[in-house]
């Protein structure tokens, strides 16, 4: 009695996630769509406007790289261990 059960489970639990697969896909071909249609009704920017996005991006790109560089040096240098009390008490 118990197989017929767990096999039925099963059975329901992959079409979940198929169901949940099915979707997601949906949902990013919508979004897809609506993206290439918007970008296709706006003019193009001009050279300087170009210019300024791709200098942020960049700027972006450094300063997240940076932090990301300091997370990490301040983790092997220890400066993320919690604080402890090494002193022995006075009496």
């Amino acid at each position: 009695m118990q197989a017929p059960t767990r096999a039925m489970e099963a059975i329901v639990r992959h079409a979940n996630q198929w169901l949940l697969w099915a979707a997601l896909i949906a949902l990013l071909v919508v979004a897809a769509a609506f993206c290439v249609s918007v970008w296709q009704a706006t003019p193009s920017m001009p050279l300087y406007r170009n210019i300024i996005l791709g200098g942020a991006v960049i700027l972006m790109l450094v300063f997240g790289c940076g932090l990301i560089a300091l997370m990490f040096y301040s983790r092997r240098k220890g400066y993320d261990e919690p604080a402890r009390n090494d002193r022995t008490r006075r009496e």
